[in-house]
């Protein structure tokens, strides 16, 4: 097995997690949408929509030759900005909600360092 062999693996198993992930989150659309609201973003329902696209968008694109770097970027930048809004685990007064956002958040930490691992070669 080559090192393109591996990267494709990798790469197909982080755009089915993302694809599993934009079906999850459209089946959860009220808790998003109320999630939105609880950090302040009135039009939950646009947010969420752009969120959905961006996620199965970078999917694609993470399978798609010539596309890669583009795809995992998408996804970088939709799992960050999650992250930024959702898993600031420091605001939260419950400690177990604080546990629980703060595996979150470096859990997705670790998944962007994968990203920039598949992507790495294709630049």
């Amino acid at each position: 097995m080559t090192a393109e062999h591996l990267n494709l693996i990798g790469r197909i198993f982080v755009a089915a997690y993302f694809i599993w992930a934009t079906w999850f989150n459209y089946k959860a659309w009220g808790h998003h949408v109320a999630e939105f609201k609880r950090v302040g973003i009135s039009q939950g329902s646009i947010a969420l929509v752009i969120g959905l696209v961006a996620q199965f968008a970078g999917s694609v694109l993470l399978l798609w030759p010539g596309h890669v770097v583009l795809g995992g970027v998408l996804l970088i930048v939709f799992t960050a900005g999650a992250d930024l809004l959702f898993h600031r685990f420091w605001t939260y007064p419950d400690p177990n909600e604080q546990v629980i956002h703060k595996f979150f958040l470096f859990e997705h930490v670790a998944l962007i360092g994968g990203i920039l691992g598949l992507i790495a070669p294709h630049l």
